[in-house]
């Protein structure tokens, strides 16, 4: 028991680690991966997308072109999962009218695992966190799926899955 204790904590200090790690990355090639989040066009946003890895570049390119339009969306990249950054992510979106989580994943019989680590971060707020499991498979996510999931979330539609072949299920 004491050993998984252990394990437990290291998890949890590993963020300074990271920190650290960064912050030399950042001096030696000059990018910073300092934090454990990334906002992108977060500050007025009203609907935030939480995404991880590849994604993130096709969602800023159509947040660029909603943002065009008028549209007030924002994303925030969330660069680990473990330690899971619950008070950056609570406080990057404590503004925001809503949130669209762009699983990758899907935690069988519940709903994707990022979508619950930043329900867990918000607990208490009244921000409504709504999941759409997104690219099973690999398969390719285009500006125009972020779209309509912003589209969407607008209207309360979520916790579901995006872009499945249906026709695979049988």
């Amino acid at each position: 028991m004491e050993f998984r204790y252990e394990i437990d904590q290291a998890l949890k200090g590993a963020g300074n680690v990271m920190y650290e790690a960064g912050k030399e990355f950042a001096e030696m090639f000059g990018r910073d991966y300092r934090e454990l989040v990334e906002g992108y066009r977060l500050e007025d946003a009203d609907c935030a997308l939480v995404a991880m890895g590849s994604i993130c570049g096709t969602v800023k390119d159509a947040i660029d072109e909603m943002r065009k339009e008028g549209q007030k969306v924002g994303l925030l990249k969330i660069r680990t999962f473990r330690p899971f950054p619950t008070v950056e992510v609570r406080k990057a979106l404590s503004h925001v009218n809503r949130v669209a989580v762009l699983d990758k994943n899907i935690s069988l019989g519940s709903k994707g695992a990022v979508a619950l680590e930043v329900k867990d971060a918000l607990y208490g707020t009244q921000i409504p966190v709504l999941d759409y499991i997104i690219a099973l498979g690999g398969r390719d996510v285009r500006k125009k799926d972020i779209r309509a999931v912003v589209d969407m979330a607008g209207k309360g539609e979520g916790d579901l899955y995006y872009g499945l072949r249906k026709e695979v299920l049988r």
